[in-house]
This record gives structure tokens, sequence and C-alpha cells, in this order.
């Protein structure tokens, strides 16, 4: 199975090299960025043999609007698979039209349910991406 690619965009740093490190162990190749600056120009710089399958991102970065970072990623890659990671997932509901991702998973993060959340979304089989943009929300189990 070839490996993933993930852009993973945390402003946190202890979070992006926890996060980074149990992605690599699930087989994702992380491009770990901290900002929509970063994000933007890593996506836009991607290896034509490596692009990148899927997009994890904070919803709470600082000074800046997560909202943006999406819009342009999916500008550039229409069907980019996109999961949020809030700690305030009760602001998000699946009947949210602003919301143009694929899934919002509650930090603190449930590991599990997030490589599931990933796995499902980056599978050649799946079916999740053929219905649009159908948002599942993933609250953690801790």
């Amino acid at each position: 199975m070839r490996q993933r690619n993930i852009l993973l965009v945390e402003g946190d740093f202890m979070v992006r090299q926890a996060l980074g490190q149990a992605l690599s162990v699930e087989n994702y190749r992380v491009v770990s960025v901290r900002n929509q600056q970063e994000a933007i120009k890593e996506f836009s710089n991607q290896a034509l043999d490596q692009p990148i399958d899927i997009v994890l991102l904070d919803l709470n970065p600082r000074n800046e609007s997560a909202w943006q970072t999406v819009q342009h990623l999916t500008a550039l890659q229409p069907d980019l698979p996109v999961v949020a990671m809030t700690a305030r997932l009760e602001q998000y509901d699946s009947s949210c039209p602003d919301l143009s991702v694929d899934a919002v998973v509650e930090k603190p993060l449930d590991i599990v349910s997030l490589m599931q959340t990933l796995s499902d979304l980056t599978s050649p089989t799946s079916d999740l991406r053929s219905v649009g943009r159908s948002r599942r929300l993933v609250p953690n189990s801790i």
C-alpha cells in the first residue's frame, strides 16, 4: 500500500510533534506546518509523485482563519479531504453550512478514532467522498 501524505496544520509545537510521530507510525508521510501561510506554500510546492492526500488542521489557529486555509487548499484541489480538530466540538454541527470539511474531531484527540477517520477518507474504495462533503463529528471518548 502506498504511503499516504498528510498536511498537518497545527500552531502548537508540542501537539504538532506528537501528532506527527503518531501519524508516521501509521504510515503517513507528514508535512507539518504551523500556519495558513506555510500550509499554502507547502501545498503549492508538493511533488507530483507525492501529492497531499488529506489535510488535518486545527480550527483555532492563532491570528488567522482556519476556514480561509480550507478554502485556499480546496480551491487548489477540490476533492481534497479535510479533517478539522477542535477543543470546542459543540460549536460545530453537521448542518453548519460554512463547515467545508469532511470530519471534525474533538480535542483531546482519541488517536484510534482519528486514525480510523483518516483511513476512511483516504481509502481508495471509500464512498465517503463521493457524496460530497457530508460531515461527521467525532467526539473524543476520553
